[in-house]
């Protein structure tokens, strides 16, 4: 009589608890690469945006140069407020890598420059400036259509014009370092706000 071996019963219980480790390390590392997928798309992120915020107020420093240069004694900026003219700000809608874009082609970035007239001016209705004050809205574009929208109040000191102010002064100095202060004002920011994208 031909005796049959026993079978171990525990003899199939290694390759299944094999299978289990195997399908918990392949869980394990697809939410490991999820995660740091995440990560890097959530910091590329933030750099497009950091990058469309720069070019938004590389655009406002461009408008505020320009109107710097063509501020009237007796109009004030009616004459930009009538007439319009984008392409006299520097940069101002030139796409990324075109001529007259201020930034590296890497970069990606522009920036569209809007000057209108302030609400509480009495000549707001036929863009006639009467107060001397303007708002500046500067709308930067980064990569993967990052966009950052930034707006500035800009007055000319004292409401009056004795001669526009080329560049950034420090106190008690001039631009030309005549020891003249009439460029600078009282810097007011009850009405200002950051927002994120």
């Amino acid at each position: 009589m031909h005796t049959r071996a026993r079978r171990d019963r525990q003899r199939g219980n290694s390759l299944v608890l094999a299978l289990i480790i195997m399908s918990a390390l392949g869980t394990l590392g697809m939410l490991t690469l999820a995660s740091v997928t995440g990560g890097l798309q959530t910091a590329g992120t933030d750099r497009f945006h950091a990058i469309a915020m720069y070019a938004a107020e590389s655009g406002g420093a461009a408008a505020m140069d320009y109107l710097r240069g063509v501020v009237d004694p007796t109009t004030g900026f009616t004459a930009v407020l009538q007439s319009p003219d984008a392409s006299a700000i520097t940069g101002n809608d030139r796409a990324p890598g075109a001529t007259g874009n201020p930034f590296s082609t890497e970069l990606h970035a522009s920036y569209h420059v809007e000057i209108s007239n302030n609400r509480g001016d009495s000549g707001y209705a036929t863009s006639t400036d009467t107060d001397r004050r303007v708002v500046i809205r500067s709308t930067g574009h980064g990569p993967d259509g990052a966009a950052a929208i930034v707006e500035w109040d800009v007055q000319v000191a004292g409401g009056r014009v004795t001669r526009p102010c080329p560049v950034y002064s420090q106190k008690g100095q001039s631009e030309d370092n005549s020891g003249r202060n009439d460029c600078l004002g009282t810097i007011d920011t009850s009405q200002s706000g950051s927002f994120a994208p």
